[in-house]
């Protein structure tokens, strides 16, 4: 068993090598389509011409939820970890005596989470949130924050200081693209870099409030801080650039013009980035060297690691084929096993008519049809339970388990039905099978009782061939699940995996499938290793 086992280990290698070298060859067979499409969205997002404004300060508001059909004030507030009372605090004109208007806005936190505010004006990247809330404090020493949930957040109203300067070195990593691309849409003599002394270390001046004194104009204010008096004005909508300005008037001073965030649009550039501007035998060679060394090329739309892109939506993934898969064993193995012990009975039929049903039925035509079963205002006005689609804190079972298997539940049984009735024709076929053998015959003649046969003599024999068949269910699941992670918005691999297909994002493409074809291999392993635990005269030599 132990040889056999190294055997098929040492298998693996092989097999990813030509896994890997026909994913590149398919790949790289027409560079050119990703190379045009990159080009067009690229022009179409304006790269070359957007001036990116650097924020300086911001007036916080109102954490909001907006309301869908279906939602209670209870689920509002499971959703969000917090109470009706604390709610109702918050929203103290919210109509309680009549349901939710769909489409109201619901205060769920008198402010905003300061880790939001860092990842959302770009003080930090998403996964460095926890230092961006540290740099706001830092930079907010007057204000008290207040706690929510333990988080700390800026109460509505607040003028939070976002940051005072910045590098270009700094914008470009918030932008997840390099100085040297920054560098590059701002040449000299342009606007945002007139006399050539843009570096990667120069200082930019974000936006500001300034309180004028007696006697100010706009214009003084501009000269004062090197701004252009027009800039300034349009800052300043309705306020005259010669007029004195009253005492403790708030004057916003603009930001330096900055062009980001990409590097310039040319087909050279995005072959490079992509890593198919080399001889066809060199990119070869550095995707084999990659793919050794789990090395992959960073995202080209965000310039984050592939692989921490990937590592980031298994979990979602893992959580619903996981489920799926129960489903489908709880389908498939006691309703084979009944339909093979009732053969040719009403009931036998019945599960068949089922399974012939599952089979032919696509998986996202059962999830639409669960969904209408179990929302509000679908068969029953309140229905069963609200879907939490939006919710984040849902989509891991580990941040909310009730709001998961909310969730969770509609796509995995509609994949683990369909992923069940193959299964449970197998079932039936290979346990019928085995009852017409000579040994469960003598196991019946001995007197033993039905349940005895079945699960001491029939159903292990009978698993072998059912456990090849889940092999395949389970390659299927995968695939077949990228459509219910869309439609119920679960931002795993397979929704990824067809979002960076549409943005053409090569190096992602790549190690998504890598990691894909690596999961079968796998599975199918695990799958032959376990015949002989099932079956006892299976033995590997």
């Amino acid at each position: 068993m132990q040889r056999y086992l190294l055997q098929r280990i040492l298998l693996v290698i092989p097999t990813l090598w030509l896994v890997v070298s026909l994913l590149f060859l398919a790949l790289r067979a027409l560079p050119g389509d990703f190379v045009t499409r990159k080009l067009s969205n690229l022009e179409n997002q304006g790269a070359e011409q957007r001036e990116s404004e650097i924020t300086g300060y911001i007036e916080v508001e109102e954490t909001l939820h907006r309301v869908i059909s279906g939602d209670t004030l209870e689920s509002i507030a499971a959703d969000n970890s917090t109470t009706v009372s604390e709610l109702l605090a918050t929203n103290p004109d919210l109509d309680t005596s009549a349901d939710l208007r769909p489409g109201t806005r619901v205060a769920v936190i008198p402010g905003r989470l300061l880790e939001t505010i860092a990842v959302a004006e770009k003080v930090s990247l998403p996964e460095e949130a926890q230092q961006g809330v540290q740099l706001l404090i830092d930079r907010n020493p007057d204000i008290d924050f207040p706690l929510y949930q333990g988080k700390p957040y800026a109460e509505a109203g607040t003028i939070l200081t976002i940051r005072t300067s910045l590098t270009l070195e700094e914008l470009a990593h918030v932008n997840r693209i390099e100085a040297g691309d920054i560098l590059a849409v701002n040449p000299t003599g342009s606007a945002s870099n007139p006399d050539g002394n843009l570096t990667a270390d120069t200082q930019l001046v974000p936006t500001s409030l300034v309180i004028a004194e007696e006697g100010d104009t706009l214009e003084g204010i501009a000269v004062a801080f090197g701004r252009d008096v027009d800039d300034v004005t349009d800052a300043n909508r309705g306020i005259d650039a010669a007029e004195p300005l009253e005492a403790g008037k708030e004057i916003v001073i603009p930001s330096d013009k900055i062009v980001t965030p990409t590097t310039k649009i040319t087909e050279a550039n995005i072959r490079n980035r992509l890593g198919i501007d080399k001889p066809l035998g060199t990119q070869y060679i550095d995707f084999l060297w990659e793919t050794v060394r789990l090395k992959f090329r960073p995202s080209f739309q965000t310039q984050e690691g592939s692989l921490d892109i990937f590592l980031r939506a298994l979990p979602r993934t893992l959580h619903l084929n996981v489920y799926s898969l129960i489903v489908a064993l709880i389908i498939a193995l006691p309703v084979g096993i009944l339909s093979a012990m009732r053969q040719d009975r009403p009931l036998d039929y019945a599960l068949r008519g089922f399974a012939i049903l599952a089979l032919a039925a696509p998986s996202f035509w059962i999830a639409t049809m669960l969904i209408f079963v179990v929302t509000p205002g679908g068969i029953s006005e309140s229905g069963i339970w609200s879907i939490p689609l939006t919710s984040e804190e849902a989509r891991s079972v580990f941040s909310s388990f009730t709001g998961a298997l909310a969730l969770y539940s509609i796509p995995a049984i509609a994949g683990g039905i369909a992923a069940g009735a193959g299964l449970m024709r197998i079932t039936r076929s290979e346990l019928l099978e085995v009852l017409r053998q000579d040994y469960v015959r003598t196991a019946w003649s001995k007197g033993l009782r039905e349940r005895t046969v079945i699960r001491r003599h029939a159903m292990r024999n009978a698993l072998v061939n059912v456990m090849s068949v889940l092999g395949l269910q389970i390659a299927a699941l995968v695939g077949g699940n990228i459509i219910l992670e869309l439609l119920f918005n679960i931002p795993g691999i397979g929704l990824l995996l067809i979002q960076r297909i549409n943005q053409a994002d090569l190096p992602v493409v790549q190690t998504m499938v890598f990691f894909f074809a690596l999961f079968i291999i796998v599975v199918n392993i695990i799958i032959d290793i376990s015949y002989a635990v099932i079956d006892p005269r299976i033995r590997y030599t």
